[in-house]
């Protein structure tokens, strides 16, 4: 997947913002911005709209009119882009994005099928059926069942480095804790393979997986 741009959700939707301006058919921007507000406290949708924005996939005015959740595993989604002229298949997590190509056209990769649990394309076009009777996103500060921040789900592991995640060894917030530092030896990390070995110490220790009811923040819920 294409990595997405280092900017604060503030600044990425900011440019989003402007990127409608630009690319909006006659009239239509402001029922554009209306739809990407929406999502607009969701990382993972904002990062498929700039990544629609940014590149247009048939290269002429567009925007997107709804987004759908078609599937979703370990903080992996599979999104329905529904646009004013066609419906558009994205691969998104919180860091990267993939444009999969209209929807229309299915999916071809095998491993990606098997990753949602569909057997081949012909049983994910009978799965999921009509896009245009898919049910809407529901953004993810709203989805209980999910992390708010990598959109990971009730029993699974968080996107290694979400700042949900609960440190096995004191419990605490595992990117706030010192035990990152007390077990790997190191005061920083400057290179991949220092976190490979973090990694490697937590699956040794046992990663905690996220449980909605007790990990979720409390300024994220509904009673919020």
């Amino acid at each position: 997947m294409e990595t997405q741009p280092q900017m604060t959700l503030a600044d990425l939707i900011n440019e989003i913002y402007l990127l409608i301006d630009y690319s909006a058919p006659e009239g239509e921007a402001n029922l554009l911005k209306e739809v990407l507000e929406r999502y607009a406290g969701d990382a993972i949708a904002m990062n498929v709209f700039h990544h629609f924005y940014s590149f247009l996939p048939e290269a002429r005015e567009d925007g997107i009119t709804g987004l759908s959740r078609v599937a979703r595993h370990h903080g992996v989604f599979l999104f329905c882009a529904t646009t004013l002229h066609a419906d558009y298949l994205y691969l998104a997590t919180r860091e990267a994005t993939t444009l999969l190509g209209p929807f229309s056209d299915g999916i071809e990769e095998q491993d990606l099928l098997e990753f949602f649990g569909w057997r081949d394309d012909e049983h994910f076009r009978k799965a999921v059926g009509d896009p245009a009777e898919l049910e809407e996103h529901i953004p993810m500060n709203d989805s209980l069942d999910l992390c708010p921040v990598c959109g990971t789900g009730d029993g699974e592991f968080h996107a290694f480095g979400c700042p949900v995640e609960i440190c096995p060894w004191c419990d605490g917030q595992l990117t706030n804790c010192e035990c990152r530092f007390t077990r790997t030896g190191r005061d920083q990390f400057s290179r991949d393979s220092h976190l490979d070995e973090l990694l490697t110490l937590l699956e040794e220790e046992g990663r905690i997986p996220f449980v909605a009811e007790e990990h979720r923040p409390s300024f994220m819920t509904e009673d919020s």
